[in-house]
């Protein structure tokens, strides 16, 4: 079973008493009773099928290419009719989101859908800082009750602590009062409150064990955790995974719109996320062997979106404009009440966001690279679905995000797929020549990001599109398909299989998220009177940002052709800047500070936006070697 697609064995039981229909799923022989009305899609995540669908189903995008290989194949609708070949859809090829099931039948999931991300974390450089956390473990002996004096537990414990530690502790956590009696009185009345602002959040039993913190990067596609030590400011350990949102969509609008769809899906997404975060806090602990109930406080970074699921709060006009959120600033709800294991009284903390989807994780990367301290002209950005940019200049900050989409990172791509074993990461074309690596050195299975930047970069520099973007038909590499060119990057003998192309529509595709990047880094320049190249640094964050070739973003003309030293790839910078408010509370002011004094750009409906985005979707003039 997968987390993110719990099975439930009360559905299950009603499909099997409402059909005798049964799916069974390859590879792994797994069987799913069919619900009358659900598509293969549906019948996958119920049943904990693996299957990737980047636009949640919506009929959108390229990713939940299935098979059926038994049984009879529904007839292909309008839009599966239009995206594949006549040749595919005899040999019963569907996407899963179309197709409903006609009774059993058998469904291959290809390598390319059924592929788990293995680049869920991206290193980053880790940072100190002198610690003072919100939470403080204070060591007090608790003297025994008496009959003579029957004090009770609560009161002996803060006698306790006011006298070891004045000022520390003046109430208690109602979790942390019904484990009071027994806490009080092992180990001679020895234990160690930890206490947050006078509240005692958790009582634990004195001795070397390090306070522990969990600092979070909740991404619409990963999530990546920092284990640290509060006293110390150590990180002990970092790890990531796949968002288990992601089987409903890949993309904030995706699970904005699943989570509207019916009364149940916004919690279902929030205990996704809450499992997700979960599991990383188990998975570090068992790493260092410690316990997950040592975890004394929480920092999240997440886009509006995510922050707005996370904490169960309505996202409906998250999705229409103005695009206004329910809560923009840093915000501190119980650990218990967000799902989240952690001290009895734990809280977690979740950083600021600036607006519209503008959200804390991008608030998080600015605390990162030290944007209240900066004095030169800086741009920030973190690329992906939505991708959010800041400019500091003459101690102002510009924010703005602009729509992207998932072509960046394999979504809407014919042949993309995750940073999974056999995705094509990097491409070199050299005349008829064409040479791609792959993630772990494995079969071509389809494109991840970095190759998909780096494929429309070299058919560019090949001659074999034009500056439009159109792709040119003498190449011998070029397949047509009802007429439409597609680029082979590796063919049937080099994949074993299908072969994994390039098409005009992918090129098309990435024009756009491109094209819509360039247009924000020109708006904000304009708005500061700007060059690009009074820009003193590009700092490039997050996951995508981490991976891609600047050369190729450049040759493109997704980046301004500056000098490489000018641009700074600095991984996953909001897990750092969720580190920093971990370790330091006073960070957390900062950010509500950075959050507060940006000013925002709205580009939703902006002919200013549209006029900059249609410049820029073309490509750069070719430089002649």
């Amino acid at each position: 079973m997968t987390l993110g697609a719990k099975f439930d064995a009360g559905r299950e039981a009603e499909a099997h008493s409402r059909t005798s229909h049964r799916v069974t799923f390859d590879p792994g022989n797994q069987q799913v009773w069919y619900l009358p009305g659900e598509t293969l899609l549906d019948c996958a995540r119920r049943g904990g099928v693996r299957v990737a669908a980047i636009c949640g189903g919506r009929g959108l995008c390229k990713a939940c290419v299935v098979r059926i290989t038994e049984g009879l194949a529904a007839a292909p609708s309008a839009a599966d009719s239009e995206f594949f070949s006549p040749q595919e859809i005899e040999r019963n090829w569907r996407r899963a989101c179309q197709t409903l099931a006609c009774g059993d039948c058998r469904v291959e999931v290809p390598a390319r859908a059924a592929a788990a991300p293995v680049r869920t974390q991206v290193e980053t450089e880790d940072v100190w800082v002198r610690p003072d956390p919100a939470v403080r473990l204070c060591p007090v002996t608790v003297a025994p009750a008496r009959l003579a004096q029957p004090s009770a537990d609560d009161r002996r414990l803060i006698h306790a602590l006011s006298e070891t530690w004045p000022g520390a502790g003046s109430r208690i956590d109602i979790e942390v009062a019904r484990t009071l009696p027994q806490a009080v009185r092992a180990n001679g009345g020895g234990v160690s409150a930890a206490v947050r602002f006078g509240e005692v959040i958790g009582v634990v039993p004195t001795g070397k064990e390090p306070l522990l913190g969990l600092a979070v990067d909740l991404g619409t596609t990963n999530i990546a955790a920092l284990l640290v030590d509060l006293r110390t400011g150590r990180t002990l350990g970092s790890q990531g995974i796949e968002n288990p949102q992601t089987a409903y969509g890949g993309d904030v609008i995706s699970r904005i719109g699943y989570a509207r769809r019916s009364p149940g899906a916004p919690r279902q997404l929030r205990d996704l996320a809450a499992d997700g975060i979960n599991l990383l806090a188990r998975m570090l602990c068992e790493q260092q062997s410690l316990d997950p109930s040592r975890i004394a406080d929480v920092t999240v970074a997440g886009n509006t979106a995510m922050h707005h699921l996370f904490l169960g709060l309505p996202v409906d006009r998250l999705g229409v404009a103005p695009f206004a959120a329910a809560v923009s600033s840093g915000f501190d709800v119980k650990a218990r009440d967000a799902g989240i294991m952690a001290m009895p009284g734990a809280y977690v903390h979740l950083l600021p966001n600036i607006a519209g989807f503008v959200g804390g994780d991008h608030t998080a990367v600015l605390l990162a690279i030290g944007v209240e301290q900066e004095h030169h002209s800086v741009i920030a950005i973190d690329i992906g679905t939505n991708t959010e940019m800041s400019l500091i200049h003459n101690g102002r900050l510009l924010s703005l995000s602009c729509p992207s989409g998932p072509a960046l990172e394999g979504g809407h791509i014919r042949c993309g797929m995750r940073s999974a074993p056999g995705a094509i990461e990097a491409v070199k074309i050299d005349g008829i020549r064409v040479e791609v690596e792959t993630i772990d050195g494995a079969p071509a299975v389809g494109i991840c990001g970095s190759g998909v930047l780096d494929a429309v970069a070299q058919l560019y520099l090949a001659g074999v599109l034009t500056a439009g973007g159109r792709m040119l038909k003498d190449h011998p590499r070029i397949r047509l398909t009802n007429g439409q060119p597609a680029f082979v990057l590796a063919n049937e003998q080099e994949t074993g299989g299908a072969p994994v192309v390039f098409t005009q529509q992918d090129v098309r595709a990435v024009q756009l998220a491109k094209g819509a990047i360039r247009a924000g880094i020109s708006i904000l320049l304009e708005e500061a009177a700007l060059e690009a190249g009074e820009i003193g640094q590009f700092v490039i964050a997050g996951a995508f940002g981490a991976y891609i070739d600047l050369e190729s973003a450049i040759a493109i003309g997704m980046l301004p052709a500056l000098p490489l030293e000018r641009f700074a790839q600095v991984g996953n910078a909001a897990s750092i800047g969720a580190k920093l408010a971990l370790v330091s509370y006073p960070h957390r002011a900062t950010a509500q500070s950075i959050a507060a004094s940006s000013r925002y750009l709205e580009l939703s409906g902006s002919s200013r936006f549209n006029n900059v985005f249609v410049r820029s979707i073309g490509f750069p003039e070719r430089k002649e070697a």
